[in-house]
């Protein structure tokens, strides 16, 4: 699988979590607001970890940091 092809993969689990008929309740609520603490949360492992040259911790924390900045991308392409 390539990068694309893994990108678009990972861009259909938040898809399939904020589902409006099928999606994880939670998810589906939040707002950019209601996860910023998240989003500041793993920004702040994320540098701990490139800090300490961590590179296994490094391949995490920033997929936890991917994460958030897909998710606040599907937020705003859902709100138009």
């Amino acid at each position: 699988m390539n990068e694309q092809e893994q990108l678009l993969r990972f861009q259909n689990v938040i898809d399939q979590l904020i589902d409006p008929e099928k999606g994880c309740p939670w998810d589906k609520e939040q707002t950019h607001d209601s996860i910023r603490m998240n989003f500041l949360e793993e920004v702040y492992e994320a540098v701990e970890t490139i800090d300490n040259k961590d590179i296994v911790g490094m391949r995490e924390e920033l997929g936890d940091v991917m994460l958030q900045v897909v998710f606040h991308a599907r937020i705003e392409e859902e709100n138009g």
